[in-house]
Protein backbone atom coordinates (compact mmCIF):
# COMPACT_ATOMS: atom_id res chain seq x y z
CA UNK A 1 0.00 0.00 0.00
CA UNK A 2 1.26 3.45 -0.92
CA UNK A 3 0.10 6.52 1.01
CA UNK A 4 0.84 9.87 -0.60
CA UNK A 5 -0.47 13.43 -0.89
CA UNK A 6 -3.41 13.85 -3.22
CA UNK A 7 -2.87 14.94 -6.82
CA UNK A 8 -5.38 16.64 -9.15
CA UNK A 9 -6.08 13.36 -10.93
CA UNK A 10 -7.19 11.77 -7.61
CA UNK A 11 -10.03 14.18 -6.84
CA UNK A 12 -12.75 12.34 -8.78
CA UNK A 13 -11.88 9.06 -7.06
CA UNK A 14 -11.92 10.76 -3.65
CA UNK A 15 -15.35 12.19 -4.43
CA UNK A 16 -16.62 8.72 -5.39
CA UNK A 17 -15.38 7.35 -2.07
CA UNK A 18 -16.88 10.29 -0.16
CA UNK A 19 -20.28 9.68 -1.75
CA UNK A 20 -20.01 5.92 -1.17
CA UNK A 21 -19.10 6.27 2.51
CA UNK A 22 -21.33 9.04 3.79
CA UNK A 23 -25.07 9.68 3.93
CA UNK A 24 -24.37 13.42 3.76
CA UNK A 25 -21.13 13.70 1.75
CA UNK A 26 -19.09 16.85 1.48
CA UNK A 27 -19.83 18.67 -1.78
CA UNK A 28 -17.22 18.79 -4.54
CA UNK A 29 -16.64 22.50 -3.84
CA UNK A 30 -15.47 21.72 -0.29
CA UNK A 31 -13.27 18.81 -1.39
CA UNK A 32 -11.70 21.12 -4.00
CA UNK A 33 -11.18 23.85 -1.37
CA UNK A 34 -9.48 21.37 0.98
CA UNK A 35 -7.33 20.12 -1.89
CA UNK A 36 -6.29 23.65 -2.81
CA UNK A 37 -5.48 24.68 0.76
CA UNK A 38 -4.35 21.55 2.62
CA UNK A 39 -2.57 19.34 0.08
CA UNK A 40 0.17 18.26 2.47
CA UNK A 41 -2.42 16.78 4.85
CA UNK A 42 -4.87 15.44 2.25
CA UNK A 43 -3.62 11.89 1.71
CA UNK A 44 -4.71 8.98 -0.45
CA UNK A 45 -3.96 5.28 -0.08
CA UNK A 46 -3.32 3.25 -3.21
CA UNK A 47 -3.47 -0.50 -3.39
CA UNK A 48 -4.27 -1.36 -7.00
CA UNK A 49 -6.42 1.80 -7.16
CA UNK A 50 -7.27 4.63 -4.79
CA UNK A 51 -8.60 2.66 -1.82
CA UNK A 52 -9.16 5.51 0.63
CA UNK A 53 -8.30 9.02 1.74
CA UNK A 54 -7.92 11.16 4.84
CA UNK A 55 -8.15 14.93 5.11
CA UNK A 56 -6.59 16.83 7.98
CA UNK A 57 -6.17 20.50 8.76
CA UNK A 58 -4.29 22.16 11.60
CA UNK A 59 -3.36 25.31 13.38
CA UNK A 60 -0.36 25.77 15.70
CA UNK A 61 -1.71 23.50 18.45
CA UNK A 62 -4.42 21.20 17.13
CA UNK A 63 -4.88 18.84 14.23
CA UNK A 64 -8.40 18.19 12.99
CA UNK A 65 -9.31 15.16 10.92
CA UNK A 66 -12.05 16.42 8.61
CA UNK A 67 -12.84 13.17 6.82
CA UNK A 68 -11.59 9.64 6.28
CA UNK A 69 -13.12 7.20 3.86
CA UNK A 70 -12.25 3.74 2.60
CA UNK A 71 -13.78 2.18 -0.49
CA UNK A 72 -16.06 -0.76 0.37
CA UNK A 73 -13.91 -3.45 -1.25
CA UNK A 74 -10.86 -2.34 0.76
CA UNK A 75 -12.37 -2.21 4.25
CA UNK A 76 -10.94 -4.36 7.05
CA UNK A 77 -7.60 -4.61 5.24
CA UNK A 78 -5.74 -1.98 7.26
CA UNK A 79 -6.29 0.92 4.84
CA UNK A 80 -8.01 3.12 7.43
CA UNK A 81 -5.39 2.43 10.10
CA UNK A 82 -2.57 3.10 7.67
CA UNK A 83 -4.16 6.41 6.63
CA UNK A 84 -4.65 7.39 10.28
CA UNK A 85 -1.04 6.48 11.11
CA UNK A 86 0.18 8.70 8.27
CA UNK A 87 -1.99 11.71 9.13
CA UNK A 88 -0.98 11.43 12.79
CA UNK A 89 2.66 11.41 11.67
CA UNK A 90 2.00 14.61 9.69
CA UNK A 91 0.54 16.25 12.81
CA UNK A 92 3.36 14.98 15.04
CA UNK A 93 5.84 16.41 12.53
CA UNK A 94 4.17 19.78 13.00
CA UNK A 95 4.70 19.44 16.77
CA UNK A 96 0.97 19.66 17.50
CA UNK A 97 -0.33 18.92 21.00
CA UNK A 98 -3.41 16.94 20.04
CA UNK A 99 -5.76 15.91 17.26
CA UNK A 100 -9.54 15.82 17.20
CA UNK A 101 -12.33 14.51 15.02
CA UNK A 102 -16.09 14.22 15.06
CA UNK A 103 -17.92 10.93 14.63
CA UNK A 104 -21.61 10.06 14.57
CA UNK A 105 -22.83 8.85 17.94
CA UNK A 106 -24.42 5.83 16.26
CA UNK A 107 -21.30 4.81 14.30
CA UNK A 108 -20.15 2.22 16.84
CA UNK A 109 -17.69 0.55 14.46
CA UNK A 110 -15.87 3.84 13.78
CA UNK A 111 -15.88 4.75 17.48
CA UNK A 112 -14.26 1.39 18.37
CA UNK A 113 -11.69 1.97 15.59
CA UNK A 114 -10.76 5.41 16.93
CA UNK A 115 -10.62 4.15 20.52
CA UNK A 116 -8.15 1.44 19.43
CA UNK A 117 -6.00 4.25 18.00
CA UNK A 118 -5.97 6.04 21.37
CA UNK A 119 -8.72 8.60 20.87
CA UNK A 120 -11.04 9.40 23.78
CA UNK A 121 -14.38 11.19 23.94
CA UNK A 122 -14.16 14.81 25.03
CA UNK A 123 -17.72 15.99 24.48
CA UNK A 124 -21.01 15.42 22.70
CA UNK A 125 -22.24 17.92 20.12
CA UNK A 126 -26.03 17.79 20.12
CA UNK A 127 -27.81 17.79 16.74
CA UNK A 128 -24.47 18.18 14.94
CA UNK A 129 -25.35 16.38 11.71
CA UNK A 130 -27.91 17.38 9.09
CA UNK A 131 -30.31 14.66 10.22
CA UNK A 132 -30.10 15.75 13.88
CA UNK A 133 -27.77 12.97 15.07
CA UNK A 134 -25.29 13.86 17.79
CA UNK A 135 -21.54 13.80 17.25
CA UNK A 136 -18.86 12.67 19.64
CA UNK A 137 -15.76 14.84 19.66
CA UNK A 138 -12.84 12.47 20.06
CA UNK A 139 -9.34 13.65 20.90
CA UNK A 140 -5.89 12.14 21.05
CA UNK A 141 -2.91 13.74 22.78
CA UNK A 142 0.17 13.77 20.54
CA UNK A 143 2.75 14.97 23.05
Amino acid sequence: MNVRPITPSDINEVLKIEYECFKYPYPPSLINFLYANFRESFLVAEVDAIAGYVIGISDDVEGHIISIGVREGYRNLGVGKTLMDHILDVFIGRNLSYVRLEVREGNKKAIRFYYRLGFRRREVLRNYYEDGENAYVLVKRLK
